[in-house]
């Protein structure tokens, strides 16, 4: 309820009641004006997302699954050669065929700001180069996805610790995988995927792929080399 101030001409009377008066009146609006106004929360700052890598403009994950069964056979995990192609269901339902046709390191030529190239070059940080990965890879499941919400793609130097598909997130390969949209069933694409490796890693080593996009899995994973 709002308060209405009613005026009224100015009587005589004592100037300590008068006074009296104002203070009480000052107080009432004070307290209805409390009322009136419900208590309110600030909004929490927004919290800003960021792609994967951070330069693409992925499409939205989609908001429901594939099924858990694949509609097509599928690659037991294990090794492979460069040239062989796999099929893999993921955690999400999604299937794909993939081939890793080639690995290039170093690939610090090749690497770009963002998915324009006329971002410019990107430099590696101190101590660390970049790897690129080429594939073919086509969408032969039932859902519209895209392969990064999907699986981890990661590089894996002889004797040294993986590194995923996040790690140079800076940088863009001249086909990079993270700046095409989504795939549809049926969609194919000759991309590459770039990552970021210790300079004084081996200058051998494998791509793996994780069928789940929270992480590698050991138990499941696809690697080529």
């Amino acid at each position: 309820m709002q308060s209405r101030i009613v005026t009224r001409p100015r009587g005589r009377g004592s100037s300590r009641l008068g006074a009296a008066l104002v203070a009480a009146a000052t107080v009432a609006l004070t307290l209805a004006a409390c009322v009136a106004m419900p208590a309110s929360t600030p909004e929490d700052p927004a919290i800003p997302a960021s792609a994967t890598p951070v330069f693409t403009d992925l499409a939205p994950p989609p908001t429901t699954n594939g099924p858990t069964d694949p509609p097509v056979p599928t690659t037991p995990p294990g090794d492979f050669a460069y040239g062989e192609t796999v099929t893999i269901h993921t955690d999400r339902g999604s299937t794909w065929e993939i081939t890793a046709t080639g690995s290039t390191d170093p690939a610090d030529s090749l690497a770009t700001l963002g998915c324009q190239s006329s971002g410019g070059a990107a430099i590696p940080r101190a101590g660390e180069r970049f790897v690129m990965l080429d594939l073919e890879i086509e969408n032969v499941g039932v859902i519209t996805t895209h392969p990064m919400f999907d699986m981890t793609f990661g590089y894996q130097p002889d004797g040294g610790p993986v590194a995923d598909q996040n790690s140079a997130s800076v940088a863009a390969a001249p086909l990079d995988l993270g700046c095409t949209w989504e795939f549809a069933p049926g969609d194919f694409q000759r991309v590459q995927v770039i990552v970021s490796i210790r300079d004084d890693a081996a200058s051998t080593g494998s791509w793996i792929i994780s069928p789940s996009e929270g992480g590698l899995d050991s138990a499941r994973l696809y690697r080529w080399s």
